[in-house]
């Protein structure tokens, strides 16, 4: 594409509006579910490039929607999806049970690495369907 051409199609306004966008979309937006009780409904997320104490340099946050309590947990920035598991079996699923809804702020390849090192863990089988999946 020339130049000229390329500086037209920034600058008109129908072009731009008809035109291809190169990202996927994304859908409509979806609200959280509202948690009923303690401990169904969850936010995980991570503090890091903290100054090293203790070996340790990050804090896993673990915080329950419904009652607002947290947990606080030390680890490294370079904890892995099998260790991170570790951690959530030991403060949180131990003093919890099972959870309905895991909000986290990782890529899907990690939450899904967790969720089956977890699974593996807790003795749970996965079985993965063979429908499409988008």
């Amino acid at each position: 594409m020339t130049k000229e051409v390329k500086q037209y199609v920034e600058r008109c306004d129908q072009c731009q509006r008809i035109k291809n966008r190169a990202e996927m979309p994304v859908g409509k937006l979806r609200p959280n579910q509202v948690p009923e009780r303690p401990w169904q409904h969850i936010l995980v997320d991570f503090i890091t490039k903290l100054p090293i104490f203790k070996g340790h340099d990050s804090i896993l946050v673990v915080y329950d929607r419904f009652s607002k309590m947290s947990h606080f947990v030390a680890m490294t920035e370079k904890t892995t999806a099998e260790e991170l598991a570790r951690l959530f079996r030991d403060y949180v699923w131990k003093l919890h049970g099972l959870l309905e809804s895991v909000i986290l702020d990782r890529g899907l390849q990690f939450a899904a690495r967790l969720t089956r090192e977890l699974n593996k863990m807790l003795g749970i089988e996965t079985k993965l369907s063979m429908a499409y999946h988008p």
